[in-house]
């Protein structure tokens, strides 16, 4: 496995600026608006905890949610129980998002606020008390923050006394805790979470973590009970330190993804590290032509990946491409193919597999049907009128394709592809 060195410098977060207005037209002041952490799923936004930014629309309605790291967000408002999306929906998969740029402003993210959003969350209904908590992670002498790193996803993980766990990033700015209503069983003038880092890579180190002068690492954090919710002006404080070490044998490869920066990434099966600001490294990797992919890519953003050719120097600034999927076991750890001819830093086009399906006596083409790559039924290829199928933008690796025949059958083949389109023929009897 390729071990990964300490993290560089941070590059700039974005902003968000707009307009909140309520139905009447009026700009409505004093209300709640925030960047929303888009979840891996659109059912997971009801249960979502992790916000960016935070603020508050003044007397003429602007708000300005600034330090936002680069990716793609919800702007929501108004109640934590029943906020309205950007651009004026209370409906989740309604809501548009907002692409944060390094260094950029979004400006002109004006919306309605919806009535069900004006006012206090309902503790009756939504649950009792609610608390909206900063979260703060540092890198002693600066660096930035890992969100995937030997192969997992470091997360601060907050778990109630009752045993209910909640994960986020060390990148989050915010998150949300719920406390459900009390009876006179279980009432307490305060309620306890036990607060960890969990999933931390060797390369890093956690030096403290604290709430005020509270030592998480030993006591619990303990929140004042009440009603509605309650925006916390102390944070939870990650600090954590980067322990020098030797450099591995190989090079450093790094470079960008496009999107959301949660995911994994990989380079020839060994994992790299991707950082909040949306870069990625691999360090100690060896001469050869490596195939770098994005695994867990959230929602429905598309596998990123490259095959590059690396040399006895580092590559930086590689940028990733759109692939159509991963090859199998593509976080599984291969050797290098030779470069042969090949020199360092360039690229290989990607390549296309290709085919007809045919009716295995008749030899006439079925066109009811549909291909599947990798047993992945979420990304198919329809079956054209002469059925043939075309699968684009493919990484060098191994693939399995099946051809569905509605009413026949399944066939499949596996295909390892190197530089050069394939074209294969599969055939199917009744």
């Amino acid at each position: 496995m390729f071990a990964q060195d300490g993290p560089a410098l941070s590059n700039q977060n974005g902003t968000v600026v707009g307009i909140l207005r309520d139905s009447a037209g009026t700009p409505a002041s004093g209300v709640r608006v925030s960047a929303l952490v888009r979840p891996e799923a659109i059912n997971d936004l009801a249960a979502a905890a992790s916000f960016a930014a935070l603020g508050e629309t003044d007397s003429a309605g602007q708000y300005r949610l600034e330090n936002i790291p680069p990716g793609r967000y919800y702007i929501v408002a108004g109640r934590v129980d029943a906020p309205t999306y950007y651009p004026g929906t209370v409906k989740p998969s309604d809501g548009t998002l907002v692409s944060i740029t390094p260094g950029v402003t979004a400006s002109g993210i004006d919306f309605v606020l919806n009535n069900g959003s004006v006012g206090r969350a309902n503790t009756e209904l939504s649950g009792g008390q609610t608390w909206v908590i900063p979260i703060q992670t540092q890198i002693e002498g600066g660096g930035k923050i890992p969100l995937f790193a030997a192969g997992q996803f470091p997360v601060l993980s907050i778990m109630r006394s009752a045993g209910v766990r909640m994960d986020v990033p060390l990148s989050a700015y915010i998150v949300t805790l719920s406390q459900p209503i009390t009876t006179p069983s279980n009432a307490s003038a305060v309620s306890e979470y036990r607060v960890t880092v969990e999933n931390l890579p060797e390369t890093y180190v956690l030096k403290s973590l604290t709430f005020w002068s509270t030592d998480l690492r030993v006591d619990a954090l303990h929140l004042p009970k009440g009603s509605g919710t309650s925006f916390v002006s102390q944070s939870i404080i990650v600090k954590l330190v980067v322990p020098p070490a030797t450099p591995p044998a190989g090079v450093r490869v790094s470079g960008r993804i496009r999107g959301e920066a949660k995911r994994s990434i990989y380079i020839s099966g060994n994992p790299g590290t991707i950082y909040s600001d949306g870069t990625f490294e691999f360090i100690g990797v060896p001469p050869g032509r490596h195939t770098i992919v994005t695994l867990d890519n959230p929602g429905a953003d598309r596998t990123q990946g490259a095959a590059v050719v690396v040399g006895d120097r580092d590559l930086i600034n590689i940028e990733l491409d759109d692939i159509s999927i991963a090859p199998q076991n593509s976080d599984q750890p291969t050797l290098p193919t030779p470069a042969k001819d090949r020199l360092p830093g360039s690229r290989s086009a990607t390549a296309s597999i290709r085919g007809r399906v045919l009716d295995a006596d008749t030899h006439e083409p079925f066109t009811a049907g549909k291909v599947v790559i990798n047993g992945n039924y979420s990304l198919t290829f329809p079956l054209k009128d002469d059925g043939s199928f075309d699968i684009p933008r493919l990484l060098p690796g191994k693939y399995v394709v099946d051809a569905v025949v509605y009413g026949i059958g399944i066939v499949g083949r596996t295909v390892v592809l190197d530089e050069q389109d394939q074209t294969i023929e599969l055939t199917l009897g009744p």
